[in-house]
């Protein structure tokens, strides 16, 4: 297996990358950056959660000259949530480069992102219909973006922004180097490739299976304040013969590993930063069952083969389902049950979502004693108004978390107003300029057109009849409205629907 050093990042990433934990390429970075690195065009056929956030961004970081102001760098993405996520991405990725990376997305103030993006921005992380709206606004010029991402791009297609996006291209020079990464290719997307890259190099990785039938998963939901006790109490209702906490960071294991011991809970750390002696000192005490409880890295899961671990816990959401198996693979081993339980915030649901979807598992909630033959240890999502979390987008670095709104009605309880075109009179062909609303959820969670017009309607003083062409995908759903009350409704939805406006 190849390691980061061999793949032809600079010194300064690989520095980062050493900061937060990242010990080794997943397959789509191992094949991904060094062709990226080369310059050639790359079409990444990549489930979500497979690591391509790295596969573009680290090669996209090196490619930034800190000293030029201009916008050299655009990462397109479908939704507000993958664009935070990218951004924040990126700037770990460039901390100490002094790189500015500013994330433009529906749904937030306007004239504070043309701000940013005219204060310097190198690389601009957008959705298809912000960024459209800053290219019509002549606040954001593509004129020297000459590195350019479609993060998702199938998922662009199903939202219909395909036609926005190859404007989009055609405003970046012909010369740039182009990147795409979709789970997918249907032909549209295989079209827009023809069209706009040149010669491309074909990369397809799978995500991994799941094949563990032995491990019990379950997750808690926390706040970071209280993920700590948490785990304290976790620990002392499943009383574990051994166990493996994984933290995403090595600060992060020492810091854990302090809190624990101030409880009066004895633990052993692993991380990179040990010596070599240090660590197999620990290592060798932990396998002889001499110490019960390890907080490591996911260093820790490569070679570390020990038949007594009864529980895996994740306390930090691990960045994708390759490493979620690793990690619950050290357990439920020779014939032997196990038991992984993963600590999540409101905020993780769609990463823990990710992993049951693409690992092919079912992750229940967990309380004392749950088994995966307790029923009442699994307590589906409700259908109908789905638990969506919003992101206040002031500031993406920091975006609070939204309130848990109230439980969805029962279809008898339907508004009478969402109601009352269907039934009384025939639907007026909606007139004016038109706006494009995209929702952060879709038929994954229980969404339902008729949920939909019913949050709409309910929380805003918009009719039944101003809603138009309301399509529930997966992972999202599209709605049209009158283009003057769009960012009344999203402001409106805020903490009930995930909303954004993407401008027809």
């Amino acid at each position: 297996m190849a390691s980061f050093s061999d793949l032809g990042l600079s010194a300064q990433v690989l520095e980062s990358l050493e900061h937060l934990g990242y010990e080794s390429p997943t397959p789509i970075q191992e094949q991904a950056i060094p062709e990226l690195r080369r310059g050639s065009d790359v079409i990444g056929q990549a489930q979500t959660g497979t690591g391509k956030t790295a596969a573009f961004g680290l090669p996209l970081i090196d490619y930034i000259d800190p000293s030029d102001p201009e916008v050299q760098a655009l990462v397109l993405t479908p939704t507000r949530e993958l664009c935070i996520q990218v951004t924040q991405a990126l700037r770990a990725y460039g901390d100490g480069r002094g790189i500015e990376v500013v994330a433009v997305f529906g749904g937030a103030p306007i004239r504070e992102q043309i701000s940013r993006v005219g204060a310097g921005a190198q690389v601009i992380v957008g959705t298809v219909g912000r960024v459209k709206d800053l290219i019509g606004r002549h606040a954001l010029f593509l004129d020297s973006a000459r590195y350019v991402v479609l993060d998702e791009a199938d998922e662009m297609l199903d939202l219909g922004f395909l036609e926005d996006v190859e404007m989009i291209l055609s405003r970046s020079p012909s010369g740039r180097q182009t990147a795409l990464f979709s789970a997918t290719m249907p032909p549209p997307i295989r079209a827009l490739a023809d069209k706009f890259m040149y010669d491309p190099i074909v990369i397809k990785v799978k995500a991994a299976t799941l094949t563990i039938d032995t491990v019990e998963q379950f997750y808690i939901e926390t706040s970071d304040k209280e993920k700590p006790d948490s785990l304290v109490r976790l620990i002392e209702s499943e009383k574990p013969e051994q166990a493996i906490v994984f933290a995403r960071t090595k600060i992060g294991v020492d810091r854990l590993a302090r809190r624990l011991g101030d409880r009066g809970i004895r633990v052993k750390a692993l991380h990179g930063d040990m010596s070599q002696g240090q660590r197999d000192g620990v290592m060798i005490a932990f396998k002889s069952g001499r110490e019960r409880l390890l907080i490591a890295t996911d260093v820790a899961a490569r070679g570390l083969d020990i038949s007594g671990v009864s529980h895996v816990v994740n306390y930090d959401v691990p960045n994708s389902p390759d490493i979620y198996v690793h990690r619950i693979g050290r357990t439920g081993r020779v014939g032997r049950s196990g038991r992984a339980i993963t600590l999540i915030t409101s905020k993780q649901r769609s990463d823990l979502e990710a992993i049951e979807r693409h690992a092919k598992t079912e992750i229940g909630e967990w309380s004392p004693g749950a088994t995966r033959e307790t029923k009442a240890s699994f307590k589906p999502r409700k259908r109908g108004t789905p638990e969506v979390q919003t992101e206040v987008a002031v500031d993406v670095a920091a975006n609070a978390g939204a309130p848990t709104p109230p439980p969805p009605a029962e279809p008898e309880d339907e508004p009478r107003q969402a109601r009352r075109p269907r039934h009384t009179k025939p639907r007026k062909e909606p007139k004016g300029p038109r706006a494009k609303l995209v929702i952060g959820a879709g038929s994954k969670k229980g969404l339902e057109p008729k949920d939909v017009i019913s949050a709409v309607v309910d929380n805003t003083h918009l009719d039944g009849e101003d809603i138009s062409g309301v399509r529930v995908l997966e992972r999202f759903t599209v709605l049209e409205l009158p283009a003057e009350r769009a960012d009344e409704v999203v402001e409106k939805l805020n903490g009930k629907l995930d909303a954004e406006v993407a401008r027809k």
